[in-house]
C-alpha cells in the first residue's frame, strides 16, 4: 500500500506553491498593464524592452497569432539638441541627458540617480546600448530591472522631445 501521508504532503505542497505564484501573479499584474515598458521579452535569449504593442485587425482572421504582424519601422530622425527625460517607479527615479548630433544619438547620461540599487550597476552599459543601437529599446540588466525600466522611460521621454 503507497504511503498516502507522503502523496497528501506532496499535494499540499502542489497547492501551497501554486497559491503563491497565483497571488504573486495577481498583485503584479496591475503594475505590469500600467508600465508602457513592460511588453513581453523576445523569444531570443536575451530580454528586450519594446514599446507597447497594438493589437492588428485582419478581415481575413487567417494570420497566425504566433507570428509578428509588424514591419519594422525606419529608425526615426531626431532633432540635433540636448534633451532631457526622467522615469519613475516606486522603488526610485531618475533623469538622463540625450544628445542626439546629425539625427542620431550621440550620447546618453545619468544626471539623477535615486534608486534602490547603485548607479554603477546600469552605468555606462545603458547609455552605451541606447548609443549602439540607437534605440530607447534596451535589453534588462538581470538584478536591475527596475533601473533599466526607469532608465529606458527616461530615454523615450526625452527622445519624445527630439523627434523631427
Amino acid at each position: 500500500m503507497p504511503n498516502l501521508t507522503g502523496a497528501k504532503f506532496l499535494s499540499l505542497c502542489t497547492v501551497a506553491v501554486g497559491a503563491i505564484y497565483a497571488a504573486g501573479y495577481a498583485y503584479t499584474q496591475p503594475s505590469a498593464k500600467a508600465n508602457p515598458l513592460s511588453a513581453q521579452a523576445p523569444t531570443s535569449s536575451h530580454k528586450a524592452l519594446s514599446a507597447p504593442s497594438t493589437p492588428s485587425h485582419s478581415s481575413s482572421g487567417t494570420q497566425n497569432p504566433s507570428v509578428p504582424t509588424t514591419t519594422p519601422s525606419p529608425s526615426p530622425v531626431y532633432k540635433d539638441g540636448t534633451y532631457t527625460g526622467s522615469g519613475a517607479n516606486p522603488y526610485g527615479t531618475l533623469s538622463v541627458t540625450v544628445e542626439i548630433v546629425h539625427g542620431k544619438i550621440s550620447r546618453v547620461q545619468i544626471t539623477q540617480y535615486n534608486m534602490h540599487y547603485p548607479e554603477s550597476i546600469i552605468d555606462p552599459t545603458l547609455p552605451q546600448e541606447v548609443i549602439s543601437m540607437q534605440t530607447w529599446r534596451i535589453y534588462v540588466v538581470t538584478g536591475a530591472t527596475a533601473s533599466t525600466y526607469n532608465f529606458a522611460e527616461a530615454v523615450y521621454n526625452a527622445l519624445q522631445k527630439a523627434k523631427g
